[in-house]
């Protein structure tokens, strides 16, 4: 049926004997399994090994053909397999051949095929070196074939090693069947961020990586889980999204979203970082296209669920009580002793504590009017149970919000960044203030090794009067440098102002703990 794949069939299936008769073949239990499990172990294959599978034995002959997952992924996670020569005139075969009361019910693929005759793709049939073998008007039509097919998922991503983007001028996103849209390194223009909102009514997930977007809304009553990571905002855009459960926000580039008409928010993440929001920002080349996406996480699931946010026992190596901390004088001594050594604590680097000077502590300071976006951002998040809020120090749009501050009487778990540690912790203490019923608190310290910050550090010192209430806090868990003094400061607020079972600190070596940032 297939050019590429081998025209003899198997002798030994369904437990025929072999050639001799001398003895049974065993038996086949793989075929016996119901078509349901086959598709499902053929969700783990690319399409055109799926497509093979009809060589097995008659039990497998048509069973390919109704395979509900589609997927065209020249090149997964480093991962590389070698697609059949002609690899667009396949596509459409496989498409035309399928079983046309099959719905397709998850489409995998590529905006581009990249180049294929690179020596790093290992492929195992030389012959195939066209890199043009697809274009995105070919993307396009396998798109709309998968949407008239009643397709529930659709993941398109940008060749890790390609700079071509996807644009959808040539497919019409309308489907009432669409539930979850993940989209990478493609460009979102207000005609395609318009049908998402309104021409698919079942969309519930809406992931967003890498992306330029020139559109002025997202609106959906559907939509419960909504995912922008590093994209490209060029227009203003709102967000509203009444129904919406789950939302990340993570460094989003020329300006923040508004966000409107959220009040079912449960978790959600906001990382910002005003170097890529203000006035004039230029973004450097191959901003975009990466071969990965890494925030700086560990993982991609809410804070309740993070490996970061240990449990009750924090039983990592690096992570103990405060009470086994050392004190002001105690750091001293090992500071002084590291420096004298001319290397850090637990690593090897020449420079000890004072290898932050490279660069790595800087702060960008910029003028609320010059910072685009981020309008609403916490009155939309008052309900959230989880709530994940990072930025440097002198972050505007969170301060600016701020000065609003809901009540967050929902909210359980916290996790606040460096920008809440300014002007004596006041960010912070507002934080808790807003927060009456908070039981885990996280708080991710960032080391500086300027003037300024040691200014900040001793007017942190005066905290009289700046007092909150929080009787149901359980844990605060602080992870920070271990040259980080404002420790003690921090544990001197929190026992001053209630009870907390358990103070944690994760102390990581000064270069170690820079790299994660």
């Amino acid at each position: 049926m297939f050019d590429e794949m081998p025209r003899k069939k198997p002798n030994m299936c369904h437990g025929e004997p072999s050639g001799g008769g001398a003895s049974m073949a065993p038996a086949d239990r793989l075929s016996a399994l119901p078509d349901e499990v086959l598709h499902h172990v053929m969700s783990f294959l690319r399409a055109w090994e799926v497509a093979r599978t009809c060589v097995l034995s008659r039990r497998w002959l048509h069973l390919w053909a109704s395979a509900p997952c589609v997927d065209l992924r020249v090149w997964r996670i480093g991962r590389h397999r070698a697609p059949p020569e002609g690899f667009a005139k396949f596509v459409y075969r496989f498409f035309l051949e399928r079983d046309a009361s099959a719905p397709v019910d998850t489409l995998r693929l590529l905006s581009s095929p990249g180049c294929v005759g690179a020596t790093d793709w290992r492929f195992s049939s030389p012959s195939y070196d066209d890199p043009e073998d697809y274009s995105t008007d070919d993307v396009d039509m396998w798109i709309d074939a998968a949407i008239k097919r009643g397709a529930r998922v659709i993941q398109l991503a940008g060749h890790p090693k390609e700079d071509d983007c996807a644009d959808f001028e040539g497919v019409n996103i309308i489907s009432s069947y669409l539930k979850h849209m993940m989209l990478s390194a493609s460009f979102l223009s207000d005609r395609m961020l318009r049908q998402l909102s309104s021409r698919c009514p079942s969309l519930q997930v809406l992931d967003l990586k890498d992306c330029y977007m020139r559109g002025r809304e997202i609106s959906s009553v559907s939509l419960r889980s909504l995912t922008i990571v590093e994209c490209k905002i060029q227009e203003d855009l709102t967000i509203a999204a009444p129904n919406l459960i789950s939302l990340r926000c993570v460094k989003p580039y020329y300006r923040a979203p508004l966000f409107q008409n959220m009040g079912s928010i449960a978790t959600a993440s906001i990382i910002l970082d005003d170097s890529f929001l203000h006035v004039g920002f230029e973004p450097e080349v191959n901003l975009i296209h990466e071969t990965g996406y890494n925030d700086g996480s560990d993982s991609d699931c809410s804070p309740e669920d993070d490996p970061r946010y240990c449990s009750d026992s924090c039983s990592d190596a690096s992570t103990c009580e405060y009470s086994e901390v050392p004190t002001d004088n105690e750091d001293e001594q090992c500071d002084d002793h590291d420096q004298v050594q001319g290397h850090c604590k637990h690593c090897k680097c020449k420079d000890g504590p004072h290898w932050i000077k490279r660069g790595y502590g800087h702060r960008n300071r910029f003028r609320a009017d010059k910072i685009l976006g981020g309008d609403n951002v916490l009155l939309s998040l008052s309900n959230a149970t989880s709530l994940e809020l990072l930025a440097d120090a002198g972050e505007v749009i969170l301060d600016r919000e701020l000065k609003t501050c809901p009540v967050f009487s929902n909210l359980k778990t916290l996790s606040l960044g460096e920008w809440c540690m300014a002007a004596q912790f006041g960010p912070l203490i507002s934080f808790l203030q807003h927060s009456p019923n908070l039981e885990r608190l996280f708080l991710e310290l960032k080391l500086y090794d300027d003037d300024d910050s040691k200014e900040e550090m001793e007017d942190s010192t005066r905290l009289v009067g700046r007092s909150f209430s929080c009787a149901h806090l359980k844990m605060v868990k602080i992870k920070c440098s271990e040259h980080e003094t404002r420790v003690h400061l921090l544990a001197e607020l929190f026992r001053a102002n209630g009870p907390v079972d358990k103070i944690y600190v994760r102390r990581q070596s000064t270069c170690h703990y820079i790299e994660s940032w």
